[in-house]
């Protein structure tokens, strides 16, 4: 189906990661004010209210009804999605299809997670067990680091790669994140301390994953007007960011459980980018900032081999000579993400939505000069089903 209509952001906000004491309801009240606030608008003018569902141990359910009853609003549309990681990525795209064809005008999707009011080893563990596959997985314990323990060992076997060279992905990631007041580490991190960090996986360390933490974000999609947008509105607004393209797709496959397609690969990563991608009118390897949704370092070094950006096995040895870094010939994660920022897996997501849109207004911590275009992906699972969205600087701004 062709789309009417151009989807833009017009407003962002999130709260600091780290731990929270307000409930999930109150954090996405508070941070659906804050992207109100930021897109110049009243809770009036939504008509359209998205985000991923409450996890198991949240105290409130149906969070969507309870934020139309506290903002007093009367939305034409609300939707909370299940899709592990990519739910709010998939909360976040079906918005944009509705703007896109009319369905609503004022879209708002949010995320809020509070994962510092659960032990890992109690509710979380069994929810955790409870997505991977009943028959082959569950009963024998498979947890999400050893799922990925996996996928790093056979990519070190295939390639050849010094396990200890992931550990410049995580240095990386932590030092562009240290300098943003909003994230849950304020400093960075050595190679020797992620070395003889613990381990959790063979060969996953401590520092190899992403730290839990609570969080929420917010995001407001509306209708471009076809207007020139001047760099700052008259009441100091910043300028609009067009979404120029997305794409999903899943591969077929759970977890581990493939037809026969290399656990070193991500093929939902490579067609979501492609079709976004293509959508936006651009290559994959044609932006200028990547903000993917890696939560240990071998996917960021994979994910940038499915982008085109460097042969397969190259991923490792791009970070080790800088063309990952900032300054880069294509940065990776100037934000930090997963491994950097903290990871609240319902809100990161739209982390990387919201870092897109800094770095296209100016206003990002870790600023790429003259950027015109942001890719972010989105993953649920072992990257089986994946997301990419393309962010385009608006005319005139």
């Amino acid at each position: 189906m062709g789309r009417s209509r151009t989807a833009q952001v017009t407003g962002i906000g999130l709260l600091p990661n780290g731990t929270h004491s307000s409930p999930e309801r109150e954090l996405a009240l508070t941070v659906v004010r804050d992207v109100l606030a930021d897109a110049g608008l009243s809770p009036a003018a939504i008509d359209g209210l998205y985000m991923p569902a409450p996890r198991p141990w949240a105290e409130q359910k149906f969070v969507s009804t309870t934020l139309v009853h506290r903002l007093g609003i009367e939305p034409d549309r609300t939707l909370e999605v299940s899709t592990g990681g990519s739910s709010s990525a998939n909360a976040f795209q079906t918005a944009v299809h509705d703007v896109r064809h009319g369905v609503v005008d004022t879209a708002v999707v949010l995320a809020a997670e509070r994962s510092s009011i659960v032990e890992t080893t109690g509710p979380y563990f069994e929810y955790i067990l409870s997505t991977f596959d009943a028959e082959f997985e569950s009963p024998i314990g498979l947890s999400v680091p050893g799922a990925y323990a996996q996928s790093m060992q056979r990519y070190c076997y295939e390639h050849d790669i010094d396990r200890d060279d992931f550990a410049d992905i995580v240095v990386k990631n932590r030092e562009n994140a240290a300098d943003d007041p909003d994230t849950l580490f304020s400093d960075g991190v050595d190679r020797e301390a992620v070395l003889e960090s613990r381990p959790i996986a063979e060969p996953i360390r401590l520092y190899d994953c992403p730290a839990p933490c609570d969080g929420a974000a917010a995001l407001v999609v509306t209708a471009d007007d076809g207007g020139e947008t001047n760099a700052e509105s008259e009441d100091g607004r910043e300028p609009p960011v067009t979404i120029a393209g997305v794409g999903s797709h899943h591969a077929a496959s759970h977890f581990l459980q493939t037809h026969g397609e290399p656990i070193t690969e991500l093929p939902a990563v490579r067609r979501a980018a492609r079709t976004a991608s293509e959508e936006a009118g651009l290559e994959p390897d044609e932006m200028d900032i990547y903000e993917p949704y890696a939560p240990f370092p071998h996917i960021e070094a994979i994910i940038t081999e499915e982008l085109g950006l460097v042969d397969r096995g190259e991923g490792v040895t791009a970070c080790l000579d800088g063309r990952t870094q900032p300054d880069g010939a294509f940065p990776i994660s100037p934000s930090g993400g997963c491994l950097g920022r903290g990871h609240p897996p319902m809100v990161t997501p739209l982390y990387n939505y919201v870092e897109a849109v800094r770095q296209l207004r100016g206003t990002a911590s870790t600023q790429i000069a003259d950027a015109e275009h942001v890719m972010t992906t989105a993953e649920h699972g072992h990257v089986n089903g994946a997301t990419a969205t393309v962010f385009e600087r608006a005319r005139g701004s």
